[in-house]
């Protein structure tokens, strides 16, 4: 009796520690920059791969304006996927408009997913919200699954950004205290 008591809670126990290891391994890189197979190839010097997504054809921003009227920003333009009743998708947009506000070479627009199911097939968005960043050229540079934080998303525009010539990246990383950007509405219904 006891050894089969035993038996179950090593079970139990290993069952625990494998769920735990696997949820840190789906949940360790939420809010960073993911760049796009092209874009880790072409910075380690390899072939280039294909790009990630479901649909045939390029993963651009003109493939993003088809579908959304958005003005591209002059460094980069990020496009958030969010759904309706995303709490953390308010979070994100709120953060990436308060950042368009204080960055001129920035764009930020959010669309709704579940209105856009082309977009969110072409760029294989799988949760929201995510966050699809575009360089200057209006190639697809990567994404953030998730809500950044601040110094999440001002590493990420930086390394956008920050190679601009003639431009000067002044994302500040610091949260502002009590500011709220008055480009903070969304395409998804309510203002913020």
């Amino acid at each position: 009796m006891s050894q089969d008591l035993l038996l179950r809670a090593g079970a139990i126990v290993v069952l625990l520690a494998v769920t735990s290891v696997g949820w840190w391994l789906a949940t360790r890189r939420r809010g960073e920059l993911r760049l796009t197979p092209a874009v880790r190839s072409a910075t380690r010097g390899s072939s280039e791969r294909r790009s990630r997504g479901t649909s045939g054809g390029e993963q651009t921003l003109a493939r993003v304006r088809e579908v959304v009227d958005l003005t591209p920003g002059t460094g980069a333009t990020v496009v958030q996927v969010s759904s309706e009743y995303c709490s953390p998708c308010r979070r994100s947009a709120g953060l990436w408009s308060e950042l368009a506000a204080s960055e001129p070479a920035l764009a930020f627009v959010e669309v709704d997913g579940g209105e856009h199911l082309d977009l969110t097939r072409r760029f294989a968005v799988l949760s929201t919200p995510t966050s699809l960043l575009f360089d200057s050229s209006g190639a697809f540079v990567g994404r953030i699954g998730g809500a950044p934080t601040r110094a999440q998303a001002a590493r990420a525009l930086l390394s956008l950004i920050g190679d601009i010539p003639g431009e000067r990246a002044s994302i500040d990383a610091r949260p502002r205290s009590g500011a709220t950007s008055p480009t903070a509405t969304d395409q998804i219904g309510a203002p913020r």
